[in-house]
């Protein structure tokens, strides 16, 4: 089965990056679409790092991303291919490295995030962090009509 991992957050640019990717799946053959969203905790020691405490309800984290995966997939015009979401917890781009490995896909695929440059020194991103750590290729989506 040939099946992509897609790393989305709650953000504009992850709603972009879902309606692409069952774009993406459809026009390359993917079987199978796994989403996965990790929750963590505010690291007050990393300046400009992003609170997601807020959305650790589970059950409502879960139904928040479900709709988004529901709306992209609606934009995208493409209901066949099948999905699943994931909800981890922890730092986002160790928990999607690590799935990756564990599951074997063929493609991961991540939203791009315009940080300046003195915040990608500090803290770096998560695509970037992804890219030099994946098992796999992996596919920067950078939408432009999102982009400043």
């Amino acid at each position: 089965m040939r099946k992509a991992l897609v790393a989305i957050d709650q953000s504009d640019i992850s709603q972009a990056l879902i309606a692409f990717a069952f774009q993406y799946a459809k026009s390359t053959g993917l079987d199978h679409l796994d989403f996965i969203h990790v929750m963590t905790y505010k690291d007050m020691t990393v300046p400009g790092y992003v609170d997601y405490s807020a959305h650790l309800d589970e059950d409502k984290t879960k139904n928040e991303i479900s709709e988004m995966i529901k709306e992209g997939q609606a934009s995208s015009g493409i209901s066949s291919i099948p999905y699943e979401l994931v909800l981890a917890g922890g730092t986002p781009y160790a928990e999607i490295v690590e799935m990756a490995e564990k599951n074997k896909y063929e493609l991961i695929m991540i939203g791009h995030r315009g940080l300046s440059n003195i915040e990608r020194f500090f803290i770096g991103s998560v695509a970037a962090k992804v890219v030099r750590h994946a098992p796999c290729d992996v596919l920067v989506h950078r939408p432009k009509e999102i982009e400043k």
